[in-house]
């Protein structure tokens, strides 16, 4: 009786863990909607719910440790800016509760065709998705770990049945 309630209570948690409410698509992302001049990008989560509100900042290539702009997306995870020379553009977002990207946008001068100066900035690549922010492990992570913990568990509780029903030997003398 004691055991299969045990089983129980170990295989709730194992479920809690590996499907916490609301949390279980929370990886980040983004997507660049317009290139130039102005560039557009919309940030959200894995599950395509947007990063509303969350805090942005933009860094120009010349210099990584003052931000150029800083801000907030709005209701719909985008946000707006726009660069004043070509160059590799990063902007951080953080919504505040452990989520984070960062976007890497190569903004390259544009020539004109007719006139061959340069008209504009446009976007040539996306780079470096940024992984999930710290603390954020993967579906199958927490399911390797909830089963190694159970099979741990139970293995204990194994060793340890076998231990005290062992009987014990020797004594006094008759």
């Amino acid at each position: 009786m004691k055991q299969s309630i045990f089983f129980a209570v170990c295989c709730a948690l194992l479920w809690t863990m590996t499907n916490p409410p609301d949390t279980s698509a929370h990886g980040t992302d983004y997507r660049v909607l317009e290139a130039a001049p102005v560039i557009v990008a919309e940030f959200f989560y894995s599950d395509n719910e947007p990063l509303r509100y969350a805090e942005v900042l933009v860094f120009s290539p010349e210099n990584d440790t003052v931000e150029y702009q800083n801000g907030r997306t709005d209701k719909n995870g985008r946000f707006a800016f726009t660069p004043e020379k070509p160059g590799e553009w990063r902007v951080k977002v953080n919504d505040g509760m452990g989520h984070a990207v960062q976007a890497s946008i190569n903004v390259k001068p544009d020539e004109s065709e007719d006139t061959g100066e340069a008209a504009g900035n446009r976007i040539d690549a996306l780079a470096e998705k940024q992984g999930p922010a710290p603390g954020q492990a993967s579906t199958i992570i927490k399911i390797i770990f909830g089963l190694s913990l159970l099979l741990n568990i139970f293995l204990g509780m194994h060793i340890w049945k076998n231990t005290h029903n062992t009987p014990k030997t020797g004594g006094a003398g008759s």
